[in-house]
């Protein structure tokens, strides 16, 4: 008995069994080639999406609804934090200290600091730091909305214009007299782009008249797009 072999439907079942094989492979590949592009797009994404510090919400503050500048006021010591946008290479902030006590109140400029969410304490730039990251002449500015935000947070508040400076016999403390304010700035290390969580603390700003100290912590956090 011979059994007959029809050449054609060997080659062709040949064919089927390698190219079934090859075509899970070539999906296979495209699977993880696609993968991998959406994994790189996402990454490329979050590098060239814009990166902002935003306030965290809290119900014991005001959070003006143009700049975010968050405002806690504690024995009748207003205090004022809003990020600066205009600076990439730093974490920059303006304060905002009103006096609302009928007394001489105090701070250290140089005492202010920030903390990251894995709790660690950054301090602030120095002034050869400041010159390596800022750019040559620079000169901090508010946002320009700043000033509409306090006005209508309080009309007593002037943002402009010149602040009286009082005698003082430590040259790093700042006094600042009833219904007067002080706006400094403070600069840190770029800790945002490795902090998602960011504290700006404003510590014992003191009472002249009784030694009453007042600590302020302003919650922020960095987001993008």
């Amino acid at each position: 008995m011979r059994f007959f072999v029809n050449s054609t439907n060997t080659t062709q079942n040949s064919s089927l069994i390698w190219t079934r094989p090859f075509q899970i492979l070539v999906m296979l590949i495209l699977s993880v080639s696609l993968v991998g592009c959406a994994k790189i797009r996402d990454v490329a994404t979050d590098i060239f999406r814009p990166e902002r510090i935003v306030p965290v919400f809290d119900p014991d503050a005001t959070i003006t609804p143009q700049t975010g500048t968050v405002i806690y006021m504690k024995n009748g010591i207003v205090a004022m934090a809003v990020p600066l946008h205009d600076l990439k290479n730093v974490d920059a902030f303006g304060i905002l200290i009103y006096n609302r006590t009928n007394h001489w109140i105090s701070y250290k400029k140089e005492d202010c600091q920030m903390l990251d969410q894995s709790g660690n304490i950054v301090k602030q730039l120095d002034k050869s730091q400041q010159s390596f990251h800022l750019k040559r002449n620079y000169k901090p500015k508010l946002p320009p909305e700043f000033a509409a935000d306090v006005f209508r947070y309080d009309k007593t508040i002037r943002v402009q214009g010149g602040q009286i400076v009082l005698p003082t016999d430590d040259y790093k403390k700042t006094n600042i007299m009833p219904k007067n304010r002080s706006l400094f700035f403070i600069y840190f290390p770029k800790r945002s782009t490795k902090s998602t969580n960011l504290r700006i603390i404003i510590p014992r700003v003191k009472s002249e008249f009784n030694d009453q100290q007042t600590t302020f912590v302003f919650k922020f956090k960095v987001q993008r797009g």
